[in-house]
């Protein structure tokens, strides 16, 4: 496995995995890896010629500074594990490297996308996602990027991004974006890096979040079996009571129509229901969402 920390050293790199053939499979993460980035390198192993990881803790995504300088970083445990997985190319950039130098920032029209839900706490977050994403692939031309869907809207707006990139509304010319089921732990709390900031108390009260999503399914199934209306305020509504009670400090739950941001509107109106979570604990911040379909 390669480690690559400047772009006079990058073209080098990647021509030589060019000649192991056309596939090159593109991980974008922020380190402090856990199982959950593995199942995304395990997926592109299999399906790519070879498998570049890229490790940047992103600034520009990031508004608020302690936030920032509190992120996990672990460089020694991430680089063990991906030469375990058999990733072929670390790039692994200062931020001067990535977003430095003279380079600036593109503005991506995408689309109302980065304004709502965890753009409306974020103002700016999902536009410094895309500037480095967009970056990346610059630097690291693939043929397929693979993401977790733990980070459906991020998801969403990177295939605004991929779009925008073509030029066309499929993308057609661009890579192929993988997004990737969500990894839970045995009782159902999503594996993330900022896990590594709670102790084990607040662990036990993050997995309330899985708790809910049983809840929030079990209510909705008979109305979903059935086509049947049912009260959607009252639903959000206990939903957050439940989290509350769980000890988490909830900023938003929002129901939305699976593939899109827009408000699921029942099982009349088609499509099925996505919850999407975002709140504290302690002063941790997780988010998290959940199919809510059988």
């Amino acid at each position: 496995m390669e480690i690559v920390r400047t772009v006079d050293h990058l073209g080098p790199a990647l021509e030589a995995l060019q000649r192991r053939g056309p596939s090159l499979g593109l991980v974008p993460t922020m380190g402090a890896l856990h199982e959950g980035h593995g199942a995304l390198m395990q997926r592109a192993v299999l399906d790519c010629d070879a498998v570049v990881c890229s490790v940047f803790v992103n600034p520009l995504q990031f508004n608020r500074p302690e936030d920032l300088e509190r992120y996990p970083r672990r460089e020694a445990e991430d680089l063990a594990l991906l030469e375990s997985l058999g990733v072929d190319l670390v790039w692994m950039p200062e931020v001067a490297e990535m977003v430095g130098n003279g380079w600036e920032p593109p503005i991506y029209d995408l689309a109302g996308l980065d304004t709502v839900l965890e753009g409306a706490w974020r103002p700016g977050h999902f536009m410094g996602v895309a500037q480095v994403v967009g970056r990346l692939l610059d630097l690291l031309p693939c043929s397929d990027l693979y993401m977790g869907l733990k980070d459906y809207q991020q998801c969403l707006v990177v295939e605004r991004l991929l779009a925008l990139r073509s030029g066309q509304g499929p993308v057609l010319d661009g890579p192929v974006l993988h997004r990737i089921p969500t990894v839970r732990d045995g009782e159902g709390l999503a594996l993330s890096s900022r896990n590594l900031l709670l102790s084990e108390e607040e662990l036990g009260k993050a997995r309330g979040i899985a708790r809910t999503w049983r809840w929030m399914k079990e209510a909705l199934a008979p109305s979903l079996a059935a086509g049947s209306p049912l009260d959607l305020a009252s639903l959000v509504e206990e939903g957050l009571h439940r989290l509350e009670q769980e000890g988490l400090r909830p900023e938003y739950l929002s129901l939305v129509r699976d593939g899109t941001l827009a408000p699921w509107a029942g099982p009349a109106a088609g499509g099925l229901p996505r919850a999407l979570f975002a709140g504290w604990l302690g002063t941790v911040r997780l988010i998290d969402n959940e199919l809510l379909a059988p």
